[in-house]
């Protein structure tokens, strides 16, 4: 595993380049290695069903690492699509500690997708017609193929996960 798709790594580089990850509203260093820590500890333990609050702010926390990554790779011109719109991951900070300001939906797709490693699909099945709408989200990063393709339905407010894909390739 390279260093950067290490999340520590990605954590502590992000955090001695980045300005704004230390001046996140209420939210030291420490605690932010605390809740990544927490994260991948949820995440090993298939027994686990307590959602926790640092738990919360670790998926926070990796939307903001992978929202620099992208920003990142833009600026190198590597490869990115122009789904990522913001100025910078800074942006991304202040939608997360701002009262109910959401975070627009392509956006968090799109992170989630390259954060996961799988392709998302969203079936968007709330009005009755002959055209469902479809919405594809890839992984948009040359360090990363996809594993997978996860398919949500949304038929109210929030989306739900339909069913799972492996790749067999």
């Amino acid at each position: 595993m390279n260093g950067y798709s290490n999340p520590d790594t990605r954590l502590e580089t992000a955090i001695a380049e980045c300005d704004f990850m230390r001046k996140w509203p209420g939210y030291s260093t420490k605690a932010m290695r605390n809740d990544i820590d927490a994260i991948f500890e949820l995440a090993s333990n298939p027994d686990a069903i307590d959602f926790r609050d640092d738990h919360r702010r670790g998926l926070e926390l990796l939307l903001v690492l992978e929202a620099k990554r992208a920003y990142d790779e833009r600026l190198a011109g590597l490869f990115c699509d122009d789904w990522f719109d913001l100025d910078s991951p800074a942006d991304l900070v202040k939608m997360l500690t701002a009262p109910n300001q959401p975070i627009p939906q392509t956006l968090l797709w799109n992170l989630m997708s390259r954060v996961c490693g799988n392709e998302i699909e969203l079936i968007d099945a709330r009005q009755m017609s002959e055209e469902i709408a479809i919405r594809r989200f890839a992984t948009c990063s040359p360090s990363s193929s996809p594993s997978a393709g996860l398919v949500w339905i949304l038929l109210g407010r929030q989306p739900t996960p339909l069913f799972y894909i492996p790749d067999d390739d």
